[in-house]
C-alpha cells in the first residue's frame, strides 16, 4: 500500500509532468488502482497494464505502463513488473475520507 507521503510524491510528479508546478492535488486523490485489462482480439490477447488515479472531484488520471511514473509507483509499492495474462485490479491507495 501507498502511504500519504507516497501519494504526495505521485501527485507532485503528475503536476510536474503536466507543467503545473504550483498545484498540489494530493489531498484530492481518492484512490490509486493498478489494473491489468485483457482484450481478446482474434487469436491473440491484448494486455493493457496501467494505474488509475482517481480524484474526489470525479476526474481520473491514467498512468500507462511505458511511463516513468508507472515504474515509480510500482517501485514504491514493490509491485512486480512481470506481464500478467489475466485481468487484475489492486487498490494501492484508498482515501479514508
Amino acid at each position: 500500500m501507498i502511504t500519504m507521503d507516497g501519494v504526495k510524491q505521485i501527485s507532485k510528479k503528475i503536476s510536474l509532468e503536466n507543467g503545473i508546478s504550483e498545484n498540489d492535488l494530493s489531498e484530492d486523490v481518492s484512490e490509486i488502482v493498478y489494473r491489468t485489462d485483457v482484450f481478446e482480439c482474434d487469436d491473440a490477447s491484448v494486455i493493457d497494464r496501467h494505474i488509475d488515479i482517481g480524484y474526489s472531484f470525479g476526474d481520473y488520471y491514467e498512468v500507462h505502463e511505458d511511463s516513468p511514473l508507472f515504474q515509480f509507483i510500482c517501485a514504491l509499492c514493490n509491485l512486480s513488473l512481470e506481464q500478467e495474462e489475466e485481468e487484475r485490479e489492486k487498490f494501492l491507495w484508498k482515501s479514508t475520507r
